[in-house]
């Protein structure tokens, strides 16, 4: 079943959550101020992709919760300058964050259940800065920028360059008599982009690699042209029993 699930916007399983973990432009990330160098990600750019992945808020995805559940306090706090200045707390116990997935042409509603909260010296703004850090709390745990909280991506290392590295040859390129010429072991081929970034290529479950192989748009974005070819090499190494015994997904 897991396999036949899309997106209201056609998307698969693993072409979702690899688009929910790529990397976002450079202005999308920022350092959370005090935050043990901890990166902080800009709810546009969520809002954005959760729109092209799963349909527009309303629709294929949203949230709600009940006012009951947001509580402001007041406090007074010292200015370095001396003085002091009144800052609002607010919390929010509960939100409910729902996306939705199509088997066939059934529609699957999903819920993920959060918490946030927020502090600013105007109430409102206070309120709106806990429903968003929910939100973001929520998509984390369905893979928004994963390779963020794993520690593989940072405000300090987006823009860079994937590595390259040569690949064994396409599976379509290769005929049977030719498997045994490859020389690059694709089994231990390391990942360089989305959810699965560092892991090696013989670890992912066979289904994963097949997607990867026969599925992946790569346009011309080289790391992923090198993920395809090595996929695509895995694959006609398994069906020639080349290749280590594929996991199960």
């Amino acid at each position: 079943m897991y396999s036949n699930l899309k997106t209201l916007t056609g998307l698969t399983i693993p072409e979702a959550l690899e688009r929910l973990d790529a990397e976002l432009p450079r202005e999308a990330y920022k350092a959370v101020p005090g935050g043990a160098d901890l990166t902080d990600i800009c709810p546009n750019h969520l809002r954005k992709v959760f729109n092209e992945v799963f349909g527009i808020c309303g629709c294929g995805w949203g949230y709600s919760y009940s006012p009951d559940d947001m509580s402001v306090t007041t406090e007074e706090r010292k200015r370095s300058q001396g003085g002091t200045r009144t800052v609002h707390l607010a919390a929010l116990k509960h939100l409910r964050f729902w996306y939705r997935l199509l088997d066939g042409e059934t529609a699957l509603t999903n819920e993920v259940d959060a918490s946030g909260g927020s502090e600013n010296d105007v109430p409102g703004y206070a309120m709106k800065g806990a429903i968003t850090n929910a939100i973001g709390n929520a998509a984390s745990n369905i893979g928004f920028q994963e390779s963020v909280y794993l520690g593989k991506r940072s405000h300090k290392t987006v823009g860079k360059a994937a590595p390259k590295r040569a690949t064994a040859k396409a599976a379509q390129a290769v005929p049977d008599d030719e498997i045994e010429e490859l020389t690059d072991d694709p089994a231990q081929f390391v990942i360089t982009l989305g959810q699965r970034k560092g892991q090696k290529l013989g670890d992912q479950p066979f289904n994963v690699i097949e997607w990867y192989a026969t599925q992946m748009a790569t346009g011309e974005d080289a790391a992923k042209q090198a993920l395809k070819q090595a996929a695509a090499a895995y694959v006609a190494l398994h069906r020639n029993g080349g290749a280590p015994k594929p996991t199960a997904a």
